[in-house]
């Protein structure tokens, strides 16, 4: 807490408390950049040297406030790597705040919308204040059946990954990616019925996410119809399974529709046909986590929290 500005009595008593020193204090341990005092704007009135009093300690401070705001949208928030020009180690109070209307996402499932390194001083505090949207992700779709077997969809992306004490005031939302469908199983004539032909299952849907999960491709066919793909995922849902070709007497199976924020996706359908070899459908992909080292965090306010926790 800053020393309060002129118009309330200070004495240095009030100095002590504000930055420590040795008893007996005097004002000779306090200039700025010495040590006790950080040589920041907010102690300018201070002297590095010389002629020194209390009224030169009016709105001195201990602690450096280093006040980060996201006002757009953005991916892959490192807040250390943001921490500015203000930050001082092991005395800065970091807030980062995320504006209601703001989403921050991900341009891999393999990489955070945001983290909080240990990189920080142990003496740092930092703050999120989120109104927003701080979301994984999205896994992709899994292709549909023929001629490969059918894939299954990609697990969703992580939100936030926390590596050291955080408080967190979730107004806004916090979700995993969600996964993406899984890839429909192709058809095929029955063998007694020549010719042989081969339909294309359906692809998966993409999971939701910022950035949402890319679709499935259809599978191919001999003779038959070929899957569709399936639908890319959006921030808020996720993509729909593409539908099943055919064969003359078979259909094969749709493929799997994407996860909404924190879902997981669906598994594509099987075939009605016996293909040579069967291709049934493929599983969906799990959902991320919307927060990575929750022992570290505390919630003022918990908001809406989608997907899984680790």
């Amino acid at each position: 807490m800053a020393i309060p500005g002129p118009g309330i009595a200070i004495s240095m008593t009030t100095i002590a408390t504000e930055f420590g020193g040795t008893v007996p204090h005097s004002l000779s341990e306090y200039y700025r950049g010495g040590g006790l005092v950080p040589n920041v704007p907010a102690n300018a009135a201070i002297p590095t040297s010389g002629q020194i009093a209390i009224g030169n300690f009016y709105g001195a401070t201990n602690r450096i406030s280093v006040p980060l705001t996201l006002a757009g949208n953005a991916y892959n928030y490192n807040v250390y790597a943001n921490r500015g020009p203000a930050y001082v180690a092991g005395i800065s109070d970091v807030v980062v705040t995320v504006n209601p209307g703001v989403t921050i996402g991900s341009t891999s499932t393999g990489a955070y919308a945001m983290l909080v390194p240990s990189a920080f001083n142990p003496g740092d505090t930092i703050t999120i204040v989120n109104g927003g949207v701080i979301q994984g992700m999205g896994g992709a779709g899994g292709n549909g059946a023929y001629p490969t077997f059918a894939s299954a969809g990609a697990g969703g992306g992580n939100a936030v990954y926390v590596n050291r004490p955080t408080i967190i005031t979730n107004n806004g939302t916090l979700a995993g990616g969600g996964g993406g469908g899984g890839g429909g199983g192709a058809s095929s004539t029955l063998r007694y019925k020549a010719p042989n032909s081969f339909g294309g299952g359906g692809g998966g849907g993409g999971g939701a996410g910022f950035n949402g999960g890319a679709a499935g491709a259809g599978g191919s066919n001999i003779g038959g119809v070929s899957g569709t793909p399936g639908g890319a995922g959006t921030s808020t849902t996720g993509g729909g399974g593409g539908g099943g070709g055919s064969t003359p007497d078979k259909s094969a199976g749709p493929g799997g529709a994407g996860g909404g924020r924190g879902a997981n996706g669906a598994a594509g359908s099987a075939s009605s046909g016996i293909a040579t070899p069967f291709q049934p459908g493929a599983g969906g992909g799990g959902t991320g986590n919307y927060i990575v080292g929750n022992p570290f965090v505390t919630y003022p306010a918990t908001g809406t929290r989608q997907g899984g926790v680790a």
